[in-house]
């Protein structure tokens, strides 16, 4: 009876952690979506000044979301989902819709496929965590350096390589959730876990999308 209730536990964390992740996705593209109905042209200024506003945001909540009370945890996961929707707009206006599908389906193929090996294999994969962040630092220095380079070329590489880089730490975070709901079932490690799965295919998905733009 307690291993029944056990994997019941594990199983509810599990699928609380997708749900809360699939309605902060659901949160972005809809937002995305309506905002592109309005744009017609976005200054230079308010796209990056919402870039800005994201990446301010995501470094607090992953920094300060482990302290934070979880309906506030809850609040600005959907908050930051949310203003990513306002950014992902000016994308949404300018790439058709049926390269948006392609995109989300090869997307969702990955991360499935991605999250399947980080919960079936036996194998520790810390070690790849570490070295996707290590790939991560020097992803971030390439996209700075392609500011100044213009080869298609250069953008296919740093697409492929961002993919890569983020299936890996889609089953590396998937693992890692897998232990975590060992340990907890509470609604906090959820909103954790939903976070870093979340910010797996957001980030994911803007590299397929990239490697498509390249072609």
């Amino acid at each position: 009876m307690e291993n029944n209730s056990f994997t019941r536990s594990k199983s509810t964390f599990m699928g609380r952690t997708l749900i809360l992740m699939g309605v902060g996705l659901l949160t972005t593209f809809i937002v995305g979506m309506m905002m592109s109905q309005f744009i017609t042209e976005v200054s230079s200024l308010v796209f990056y000044g919402a870039m800005i506003l994201e990446l301010v945001m995501v470094l607090t909540l992953v920094k300060r979301v482990a302290k934070m009370s979880t309906p506030t945890a809850m609040f600005w996961f959907l908050v930051y989902s949310a203003v990513n929707g306002v950014t992902f707009s000016v994308i949404f206006a300018r790439v058709p819709q049926g390269t948006l599908i392609t995109v989300f389906a090869l997307t969702s193929l990955m991360f499935f496929s991605s999250g399947m090996i980080g919960l079936t294999t036996k194998k520790d994969l810390s070690v790849i965590g570490q070295f996707a962040m290590m790939f991560l630092i020097g992803l971030i220095l390439l996209m700075v350096m392609q500011l100044f380079i213009a080869s298609a070329t250069f953008n296919i590489g740093i697409a492929l390589l961002g993919i890569t880089i983020f299936c890996g730490l889609t089953a590396y975070d998937m693992q890692k959730i897998k232990h975590m709901q060992a340990q907890s079932n509470d609604m906090h490690g959820v909103v954790l876990a939903a976070l870093s799965l979340y910010l797996d295919f957001v980030n994911l998905f803007l590299f397929v999308l990239r490697l498509f733009s390249s072609k």
